[in-house]
């Protein structure tokens, strides 16, 4: 009887003096996501992560220890006392300023994005508040910024050709039906006078008289040397 009264106050006191430790990394990502990969004899209190006893394994994902303001993102682990804490905690790579930390010892390594807690006899309770990248908050506004542009640039081009068809149109009245066919024809593309003869089928006597006379009235011009010169709308 004394012996395993003897027995199980060992035991009590085997569990008293046993010591509690956690050590492991932990993931923040841009989402709001923590992974918790970490080695505990202690299980922590949070939605997500399990505690596996045999292995004395805390493993998981959980949304329930970072908050977002705008830009300036928090993060918050808070469990029991340790003998032993050693965690490293691994900021988004997209992190570009600390603002605070407050809670367990640490060391920074911002090269990295890596926060290293190192405490003994301790409570945990850490916080560190940090701002992420903005660019992709940008992106949209030079995307819409380019999108305009280009509308602005269609829209008065097609304005530009619907004025130039307008003012040709006016003067159709003054001009014979050859004339007006060899106009008509050039405000689809810029051709040579070979090609709108051809098109057209115009003698080339005659096809010289109807491009001189356009060419008096400012309608056409003639670029290029030789006989065979390019002829676009003015």
């Amino acid at each position: 009887m004394k012996k395993g009264v003897f027995l199980i106050v060992l035991l009590v006191l085997i569990q008293n003096v046993s010591a509690s430790y956690i050590s492991g990394d932990i993931y923040l990502y841009n989402d709001g996501l923590s992974k918790i990969d970490v080695k505990s004899d202690v299980p922590l209190n949070i939605k997500g992560i399990i505690f596996i006893p045999e292995t004395q394994t805390l493993k998981g994902e959980t949304s329930s220890l970072i908050d977002k303001n705008d830009w300036i993102w928090s993060f918050s682990l808070n469990g029991e006392t340790y003998d032993s804490i050693f965690l490293d905690i691994h900021l988004p790579s997209s992190t570009n300023r600390i603002y605070s930390i407050e809670g367990n010892d640490h060391i920074v390594d911002f090269d990295k994005k890596t926060i290293s807690l190192i405490n003994e006899d301790r409570k945990l309770d850490f916080n560190i508040k940090y701002e992420t990248e903005r660019e992709n908050n940008y992106f949209p506004v030079y995307l819409v910024i380019i999108f305009l542009l280009v509308l602005l640039i269609v829209i008065g081009y097609f304005l530009m050709i619907s004025k130039n068809k307008r003012k040709l149109e006016e003067v159709f009245p003054f001009i014979n039906d050859k004339e007006k066919e060899i106009i008509e024809l050039l405000m689809k593309k810029s051709l040579r006078q070979k090609e709108i003869r051809k098109n057209l089928g115009i003698p080339k006597a005659s096809f010289t008289r109807y491009i001189l006379n356009l060419e008096k009235k400012k309608l056409i011009i003639r670029e290029g040397e030789g006989k065979n010169k390019m002829v676009r709308l003015k």
